[in-house]
């Protein structure tokens, strides 16, 4: 497991109610579970993008000889 460190932020009002909603709702154990869930869905969205690009990137050189591609 990864080394942690904790961090603390300032969020409004209404950002907190909205964790502290889904924490009640049973949805999440606590805060700090929720927000690693949101830093999850960002690094997924990130490699989701990086996966469309390389795969457009393939598409683009679909057909040309290797000693080309490199």
């Amino acid at each position: 497991m990864s080394k942690t460190k904790n961090v603390s932020f300032k969020a409004t009002e209404e950002q907190i109610k909205q964790i502290e909603k889904a924490v009640e709702s049973g949805r999440f154990t606590s805060r700090g579970e929720f927000l690693r869930s949101l830093l999850r869905k960002v690094e997924d969205a990130e490699l989701s993008e990086k996966a469309k690009r390389d795969i457009e990137e393939a598409r683009k050189q679909e057909g040309k000889p290797l000693d080309e591609l490199l």
